[in-house]
């Protein structure tokens, strides 16, 4: 910078230089020019006066020649018509000079100047005439050709003070270049040692436009600093949103280099890191096909392992996002729905048709003996009874999983429970000899009635239904905690080991014939599983084929609405 500076003082100065020698060489033409004329107009009074107009003027002027100005000096005497009636340069001068401009310049103001070629001498010529007011008009001419003639003694003169001043002046212009780029210079130094946090130190300087910039900078430095925290800021933010995010999410620039990617997105797609690019790990062909397509939005289904994910694509306007949903919870609903109404259908479809197939039977007048239409009468009852079970079931199994109603909490005495479930079983019970033994201390549990009794009417049902003739069933409720433990075990056919870990979906049925004979509707275990699962509780299954079946439930205590 100093160089440049200096450069741009030299360039100045040598045009400052060039127009003082120009402007000083005008003024000293000009002033030779006055002082030749005053020099001449002397040596011209002088002439005057030492002639004798009533005698002979060639004479005269001839001795007066060498004398007058120079040795190129020329004396004209001019009458007032113009003729020349004497002249030093030639005898006889026939040209009347009375509309020279010397002439007419003498004739109106006494003297009169000019400055021309000469026509007598053919060189160019400084005139000065003088008319006294008598019968002529004398004139001297010499040779002029301005300051050239001077150059010879004042080129060395202006030689040597241009290159004082030049000297002078550079020397001054490098110091001031100095004084200039210095502040700068540390300026600069200052700027590149800034800190990562864009931190700068800088001092004072003589000059308050240097001081101006320091406070710019300053102020600058500190709106980074502000600006820095606020994106560091904003940065932590969406980081941890995006860390916080049960969906993959992955941010691509332009030429699908990943700007961003959550660990959820690095789970699914595999081991990615920022500035990847995305073609080099991607390996589902759906994806690298969605994203080489120019679409602006577009949805596409992946399966992993046993999950399946919806990856919606999205072009913005410096790259593309993609978002991996998982929406395996969704299908797996969406197939359970399926086969639920499938189910549905199927479990009403029988009753429907042998309540159907009984009663045109019966409004045809088909069958006459009474004790028949009695038995068909029963068969419509019991299907009827069938079908209200299993609609009841489906209705409270889609209100537990809703969760529209909420239950009503209150104190529930235990062993009451117990009683009115086993009761409306005393038939089932005594046609099949089965020994109930549930020998346990009175407890209070908090929950909400109708639910613990579906439970335990579900648990100690099946327990009856799938039992032996002769068979146990054993019933115990104690205190865990600040809830209860409930345990189911009965002494029945059990449950085959490959069957175990799907009792409790629904419509499933180990002995499908068994089921339906004893009124089973497939849905009671699974209603079990919700009501546990609402109340956070747990349950397990140990079962041995042939031997039994123990069912094992522990419920926290509720907390009261």
């Amino acid at each position: 910078m100093t160089k440049s500076i200096l450069r741009y003082f030299i360039v100045i100065l040598i045009v400052a230089l060039l127009s003082s020698c120009t402007i000083s060489a005008m003024l000293v033409s000009n002033s030779i020019l006055d002082t030749t004329e005053h020099d001449m107009l002397y040596s011209l009074k002088l002439i005057d006066y030492a002639l004798d107009y009533s005698q002979n003027l060639d004479e005269q002027i001839d001795e007066l020649n060498p004398l007058a100005y120079s040795d190129d000096t020329r004396i004209s005497v001019i009458d007032l018509q113009g003729n020349v009636v004497a002249d030093t340069a030639r005898d006889s001068i026939s040209e009347n000079h009375l509309n020279r401009n010397e002439v007419q310049e003498a004739l109106q103001n006494g003297e009169g100047y000019a400055q021309r070629k000469s026509e007598t001498t053919h060189e160019d010529t400084l005139y000065v005439a003088l008319y006294n007011q008598g019968d002529y008009i004398v004139r001297l001419s010499i040779p002029y050709h301005g300051i050239t003639d001077y150059l010879a003694s004042l080129i060395p003169a202006f030689a040597l003070s241009s290159g004082i001043s030049f000297f002078i002046a550079f020397v001054l212009s490098r110091k001031l270049a100095i004084t200039i780029s210095k502040p700068i210079i540390e300026i600069s130094e200052g700027l590149d040692r800034m800190s990562k946090d864009f931190r700068v130190d800088l001092k004072d300087y003589d000059y308050q436009e240097f001081n101006v910039i320091v406070d710019t900078i300053y102020n600058l430095s500190h709106r980074l600093r502000k600006s820095m925290r606020q994106v560091k800021l904003e940065r932590i933010k969406i980081d941890e949103i995006l860390k916080q995010m049960n969906e993959g999410f992955v941010l691509l620039d332009e030429d699908y280099q990943i700007l961003s990617i959550n660990e959820k997105a690095a789970s699914i797609l595999g081991d990615m890191k920022v500035h990847d690019c995305i073609f080099d790990y991607l390996y589902f062909p759906d994806i690298i096909q969605a994203l080489k397509n120019n679409i602006m939005k577009q949805q596409v289904e992946i399966k992993i392992d046993h999950n399946i994910y919806a990856c919606y694509i999205s072009r913005v306007d410096f790259g593309t996002t993609l978002l991996f949903v998982d929406i395996t919870a969704s299908k797996k609903a969406e197939k359970m729905r399926s086969e639920f109404f499938s189910n549905v259908s199927h479990e009403l479809k029988t009753p429907m048709t042998s309540i159907r197939g009984y009663s045109d039977l019966l409004a045809q007048g088909v069958v006459q003996n009474d004790r028949q239409k009695q038995m068909m009468l029963e068969k419509i009852q019991t299907e009827v009874d069938s079908m209200s079970r299993l609609i009841n079931d489906i209705l409270m199994l889609s209100r537990l999983e809703s969760m529209d109603i909420e239950a009503e909490i209150m104190p529930l005495k235990m062993k009451g429970i117990v009683d009115e479930v086993l009761e409306s079983y005393e038939v089932e019970i005594a046609k099949h000899d089965i020994h109930i033994e549930y020998d346990f201390d009175e407890m209070t549990y908090m929950g909400n009635h109708q639910q613990i009794y579906t439970l335990l009417n579900n648990l100690i049902g099946n327990a009856i239904k799938y039992n032996k003739d002769h068979g146990q069933v054993f019933v115990d409720i104690e205190a865990q905690g600040d809830g209860m433990k409930i345990i189911v075990e009965d002494t029945g056919i059990g449950i085959p080991l490959a069957d175990q870990g799907r009792v409790f979906e629904r419509f499933y049925r180990v002995d499908k014939g068994r089921s339906k004979q004893r009124g089973g509707t497939g849905l009671g275990l699974a209603i079990v599983k919700h009501i546990v699962s609402n109340y956070k509780g747990t349950i397990s299954l140990k079962s041995e084929l042939n031997v039994g079946t123990t069912i094992e439930i522990v419920l926290p205590q509720q907390k009261r609405n």
